[in-house]
């Protein structure tokens, strides 16, 4: 079982499996001037908390995706009327232009290639759509450690420090519109998961607490909103 598959987990994340919550997907959707009539594809949907709150809240018309047949099990009992199905990031069964906005949120750091990720996220918006990524990264740039985090496994193992991760977006065909750190919405979620009794080697794949992630190679959270740049999909 996967850490975020995991009852123990989720009771101290509750439904959303993440730093920061809801909070900032409403910050992400208001930004974003998202409202009915927009299509919103969650890549990584989980138990289905931000595709309802995106179609509660906001009135889109939202489809919820996930691997995780245990995450989409409950997703679909938890919000019987949202759409979810179940399929890869890396492989998005969608056709060009079909979204006005992708959300990944605590995703793409655990992709195997997010660099192909990006691309298909791009692939499946609009033109001028909009991409929000919420996400782990390493707030100072040391290549060592981040090549020894990656060979640990964990949540941690494909985070990159923001220099990376803004020109991976940019890279896609994105022009980046906000970056966001909320690192400390994830330092109290480090600490209410210990506090819990779960192991960060686990969660993230090294004890950070431990002093693991000495001389200032911390790990951070961010919140990034980018939109396609205006071009048509090829």
């Amino acid at each position: 079982m996967r850490p975020y598959e995991s009852e123990t987990v989720r009771a101290v994340t509750g439904e959303t499996i993440r730093p920061g919550g809801l909070a900032l997907t409403r910050r992400a959707a208001e930004f974003c001037g998202l409202g009915p009539g927009d299509r919103v594809l969650d890549v990584g949907c989980g138990t289905g908390a931000t595709a309802d709150c995106l179609y509660s809240e906001f009135g889109a018309t939202v489809i919820g995706m996930d691997f995780s047949p245990v995450l989409l099990s409950d997703a679909r009992r938890q919000h019987p009327g949202l759409t979810t199905i179940r399929a890869n990031a890396m492989d998005l069964p969608f056709q060009a232009g079909a979204f006005d906005a992708v959300f990944a949120e605590c995703v793409c750091s655990l992709l195997p290639d997010t660099v192909s990720a990006l691309d298909g996220f791009h692939r499946v918006l609009k033109p001028g759509g909009h991409l929000v990524v919420a996400d782990l990264y390493w707030r100072v740039w040391d290549q060592t450690a981040i090549q020894h985090m990656a060979s640990l496994g964990g949540c941690l193992a494909g985070a990159v420090d923001r220099r990376t991760l803004v020109r991976r977006i940019e890279n896609a065909g994105f022009d980046i519109d906000l970056w966001e750190d909320h690192s400390e919405a994830l330092k109290q979620l480090a600490a209410q998961l210990v506090w819990a009794g779960v192991s960060l080697v686990d969660w993230w794949g090294v004890d950070c607490a431990s002093g693991a992630c000495k001389h200032g190679r911390r790990p951070g959270y961010c919140l990034i909103i980018a939109h396609t740049k205006e071009k048509s999909h090829g």
